[in-house]
């Protein structure tokens, strides 16, 4: 009966994005997928978010008031380093991918990109979370 439980529970999701239409955009989609979204308009607001929630996944945008994308993903790594990361910009670059891949990012992604792109990279990184859990768990 446990078991059967577990497996219930949705992924949980947290997305940081300033832009509030792009972050109702995110959260409508993914939510649609199946998926528990929690949205926040900055990193400032997502700390306690992370302190208290159990996050699998996180989507971040670079560019934002306060503690931008990057100073997150530090903070996150710091925290949480094996919560994954899929790291979003329209203000990007080689050196800005670079950055963000060695402060910890799983993923990058430019805007504009497609939400279906972003959701293909969302379930392969759940889905290698939940093998790596069960394994652990069965271990």
């Amino acid at each position: 009966m446990q078991e059967e439980n577990r497996k219930k529970v949705p992924v949980t999701l947290l997305v940081i994005d300033d832009d509030r239409e792009m972050l109702a955009i995110l959260k409508d989609f993914l939510e649609q997928e199946g998926y528990r979204v929690i949205a926040k308009l900055s990193g400032d607001n997502a700390i306690a978010t992370v302190e208290l929630e159990r996050i699998d996944l996180v989507i971040l945008d670079k560019e934002m008031p306060g503690m931008n994308g990057l100073d997150f993903l530090s903070f996150l790594r710091h925290r949480f380093p094996q919560t994954p990361v899929i790291f979003i910009t329209a203000f990007g670059g080689p050196h800005v991918a670079e950055e963000a891949i060695r402060r910890g990012a799983s993923r990058y992604l430019e805007k504009p990109f497609r939400v279906t792109d972003l959701l293909s990279a969302v379930r392969a990184m759940t889905e290698a979370g939940k093998r790596l859990s069960s394994s652990c768990a069965s271990g």
